[in-house]
């Protein structure tokens, strides 16, 4: 029968804790690097939505020419 080792145990507990914390910083750091670039793709989109009423309103200018 295999016996119970309590300081193995307590070894691979505070080892899966060590891990959790590593895993929780670096899932803290991808969220916060996520949230940045969902920034800049908005920023990007405004400002691409910006030249698209240019070109449309040098279009309709053009038109009316």
């Amino acid at each position: 029968m295999h016996q119970f080792d309590i300081a193995q145990f307590e070894d691979r507990v505070e080892q899966l804790l060590k891990d959790y914390r590593q895993l929780l910083s670096d899932h803290r750091a991808l969220e916060a690097a996520h949230e940045t670039e969902q920034q800049r793709n908005r920023e990007v989109r405004e400002r691409l939505n910006g030249v698209i009423e240019r070109i449309r309103a040098l279009e309709a200018e053009a038109d009316s020419a």
